[in-house]
C-alpha cells in the first residue's frame, strides 16, 4: 500500500488555517503519514481566481466568522478573531518560508508563534 502525504498549504492570515494547523498534530497521528509544509499567499489565490475574502463579503463574514467560532469550540482551541484582519500577510510569509529553509528545526515552533499570536493574542503582524 502506497503511503501518503499530507500537503498543507497555508498563509499564517487565514484563520481557517490556522484552525486547521491546531488539528495537524492530531491527523498526523491517527495515520502515520507524512507531511509536506507548503506557505502560500492566500490573497494571490484570491486574485487569480477572482475570488474575495470572506472577510469583504459582510455575508460570507458573519457566517464565516460564526463557523470558526464554533469551530473552535468543538476541538478545544482557544480563538480569537483579529481586529486587524485582514492582514497583508507578504513579510511574515517569508519570514516562515526563510525559517522553513534555513532553520527547519526551528519550523513548528515559529509557525505555532505566529498562528498564536495572529489568531489567539490579536496582535497586529501586519507592520
Amino acid at each position: 500500500m502506497t503511503r501518503k502525504t499530507l500537503e498543507f498549504f497555508f498563509d499564517v492570515g487565514s484563520p481557517t488555517t490556522y484552525l486547521a494547523w491546531t488539528q495537524v498534530p492530531r491527523v498526523l497521528a491517527a495515520t502515520r503519514a507524512p507531511v509536506s509544509f507548503r506557505p502560500m499567499l492566500l490573497g494571490g489565490v484570491f486574485k487569480a481566481t477572482g475570488n474575495a475574502s470572506p472577510a469583504t463579503v459582510p455575508a460570507k463574514r458573519l457566517f464565516t466568522l460564526q463557523d470558526l467560532q464554533r469551530f473552535a469550540r468543538r476541538y478545544g482551541v482557544p480563538f480569537t478573531y483579529n481586529p486587524y484582519f485582514p492582514i497583508n500577510t507578504m513579510q511574515l510569509m517569508r519570514s516562515v518560508i526563510g525559517i522553513q529553509l534555513r532553520a527547519p528545526e526551528k519550523f513548528k515552533e515559529f509557525t505555532n508563534l505566529v498562528f498564536t499570536n495572529m489568531w489567539v493574542n490579536s496582535l497586529n503582524l501586519g507592520h
